[in-house]
């Protein structure tokens, strides 16, 4: 993180019209990658192909309604997103708010603005002029399912306290920001697969009607990449005390961040109490600076009983021995992203 780094972004209402205020933004949260370039080349030619297969009738829903939570008002910059329909992008964004902001009753955002940058997705500790919390994606050109994996995954880091921390000699502790990192990116895994089964009955809107599969399809690519996977021989807690120094010091190691998110990834599929979890990571601003081993344990203390038992589970994958552990099979890849790789 570059405390000092500093960003110019016009931030205004969605689509009205109205004047753009100019925001500065100091601190950053920390840039992440996007899905790999190649591949979202050829998810394009499997987003026709899943578009022209008859599949399910689907049933458009405007909106999903909340259970628990309200999710937070978006004001969507204007500019910068290429051949996309604001319209259709804030019914895409607002579709991965609705998913995600019933698992965090206790965590009201208010409004969030949503603006255009190159240089990846980010979540910014500084806020608007107006107090609003700001997340930067580079997705454009209609590409929904990089607006939900890139969304999901910023949102995330919102809903985790990620600005709750305690800043010594003007430096916010990370020696475990790549813990965060890794669980946001399991949940930005969890909200493309469940939106992938949403949508393939009720999508957003009738335009989005056979997207579901395209969804699914990033999942399952993402899900399958190698460098996610452990040997059988190999548990994720032997792997991590060989990576622990390198991860405390270097937080944004992606090909590591995905080793543990997808081991994580079942704990928060299991149950719908399981994410929600997620809200009571850095609850209290001393958290940043503990060692590992305690960041886990005020972790668990700090939720509610009903989500304690998916924190344990967590710290069992980082304390169990080699021989408790082995590595899931990994799921095939859909047929129709097999045939799009073909057509290059």
């Amino acid at each position: 993180m570059r405390r000092n780094a500093k960003l110019d972004h016009h931030v205004g209402e969605s689509h009205h019209g109205e004047a753009h205020q100019t925001v500065r933004l100091g601190a950053r949260h920390g840039a992440r990658k996007c899905p790999r370039k190649g591949f979202l080349r050829l998810l394009y030619v499997a987003a026709v192909m899943f578009s022209i297969v008859p599949g399910k009738p689907a049933r458009a829903t405007v909106e999903h309604k909340l259970s628990h939570g309200s999710a937070p008002s978006l004001r969507i910059s204007p500019e910068g997103w290429g051949e996309t329909s604001l319209d259709d992008l804030k019914l895409v964004l607002d579709a991965v708010a609705a998913e995600l902001a019933p698992r965090f009753p206790q965590r009201q955002l208010g409004t969030l603005r949503v603006v255009y940058g190159e240089g990846g997705p980010m979540a910014f500790y500084d806020k608007s002029a107006d107090g609003d919390y700001v997340i930067r994606l580079s997705a454009r050109h209609s590409r929904w399912h990089q607006f939900v994996y890139q969304f999901s995954h910023e949102l995330c880091h919102l809903y985790s306290n990620f600005d709750n921390k305690h800043a010594r000699h003007g430096e916010i502790g990370h020696s475990n920001q790549w813990f965060e990192e890794s669980v946001c990116e399991a949940a930005a895994l969890y909200t493309v697969r469940r939106l992938a089964e949403r949508w393939e009955t009720e999508p957003p809107a009738p335009q989005f009607a056979g997207y579901g599969a395209t969804l699914r399809a990033l999942a399952d690519y993402l899900l399958n990449e190698p460098h996610r996977h452990l040997s059988s021989s190999t548990s994720l807690a032997s792997w991590f005390r060989s990576n622990q120094s390198e991860l405390e010091e270097s937080p944004y190691l992606r090909d590591k961040n995905e080793v543990v998110a997808n081991r994580m990834l079942p704990l928060f599929e299991q149950n719908p109490e399981a994410v929600g979890a997620i809200g009571y990571l850095n609850h209290d601003p001393e958290d940043a600076g503990r060692n590992f081993e305690d960041y886990l344990r005020a972790w668990k203390e700090a939720c509610p009983p009903t989500q304690r038992g998916v924190v344990q589970q967590v710290i069992a994958l980082f304390g169990a021995d080699a021989s408790g552990q082995t590595e899931t099979a990994t799921p095939a890849v859909p047929s129709g992203l097999l045939l799009a790789r073909n057509t290059r």
